[in-house]
């Protein structure tokens, strides 16, 4: 055992880690030598328990066996609590078990153990015996890091059969526009926390304009949904999946589709880049076609008088 324990002492991080699977394990050599000196051990103890008890036998008068008396339940029990409980000896009884042993006045009494702990101290022996053998020689159990991985891969099993039978299951990559039950459940949600920052027809105030095709976090219902549910506090956006359940908050998204396009009493400036559902997504083909329209006509279209003050 000491040249185990050197030699665990001696070993590397790196290399303890590479032996993970023998987590808390013996080596094949370790284990015979210790099932060799527990071997030992048993039969020293069987051969001095039956040495004992011979002696016992030889030097002992044979005992006189009492009649029974009282009630055959209250025999029942003495006879139970004889065999496995207590194993008791009568006071009576006690100079036959008195031992010679004297300390200070003090007189020692050679009573047996209590059998339900000596039978429970053999069965733990052979729960040690099934322990080794489970885990050090034949590999079938599995170590506390191995137990974790089985119990988290069978949680995420469970996770994907829930989510997978789930009608309602809702986050960023997958939010549904409501229908019109949906879109008034939003309407007042809305109302009820969002005008502070936003005012009640979305032309904005604190919050950017809600109305327009240019957002600053991207306008499509999925990121409505995701801006909504985890919020950008540095800009002053709370999340409020708290306080809203990912329904809700689909709701919620809906109807700020809806307000798309809408014309409110006083629009916000616009903010961010310009998106719109559709083929035309990119800002910058936007902003391209914006800058053609703005341009002047071309020099060569506009008519320019000679000399003779006759138009060309």
């Amino acid at each position: 055992m000491l040249s185990q324990v050197s030699f665990a002492q001696g070993t590397a991080p790196v290399a303890a880690a590479q032996q993970l699977p023998n987590y808390g394990g013996l080596s094949a050599t370790a284990y015979y030598m210790l099932l060799t000196v527990i071997t030992m051990e048993l039969v020293v103890i069987l051969f001095l328990a039956f040495s004992i008890r011979r002696m016992y036998t030889e030097l002992l008068p044979e005992k006189i066996k009492p009649k029974p008396q009282g009630s055959k339940l209250a025999d029942w029990w003495s006879k139970l609590d004889k065999k496995l409980f207590t194993k008791a000896v009568a006071v009576e009884k006690e100079a036959d078990i008195l031992l010679d042993h004297d300390y200070d006045g003090i007189r020692e009494l050679d009573n047996a153990l209590p059998p339900w702990w000596k039978y429970g101290f053999y069965i733990t022996i052979g729960v040690a015996f099934v322990y080794l053998l489970n885990f050090h020689v034949l590999g079938t159990g599995l170590n506390p890091t191995e137990e974790y991985n089985a119990e988290m891969e069978k949680a995420r099993i469970a996770i994907e059969k829930y989510e997978a039978g789930n009608k309602d299951r809702i986050d960023e990559k997958n939010v549904p526009m409501a229908d019109a039950a949906g879109i008034e459940a939003g309407r007042r949600l809305f109302e009820a926390n969002c005008i502070a920052c936003h005012l009640k027809d979305g032309g904005g105030s604190v919050g950017p304009n809600l109305t327009d095709n240019y957002w600053i976090h991207k306008g499509s219902i999925n990121d409505i949904y995701n801006t909504i549910k985890i919020g950008y506090p540095d800009k002053g956006m709370q999340s409020w999946s708290g306080q809203f359940t990912p329904k809700e908050i689909s709701f919620l998204a809906s109807y700020i589709k809806k307000l798309v396009g809408t014309k409110p009493a006083v629009g916000k400036e616009q903010q961010g880049e310009f998106y719109v559902d559709g083929p035309v997504t990119d800002s910058a083909s936007v902003k391209k076609t914006d800058s053609l329209s703005a341009k002047k006509p071309d020099s060569v279209l506009v008519a320019k008088p000679d000399s003779a003050g006759v138009n060309k």
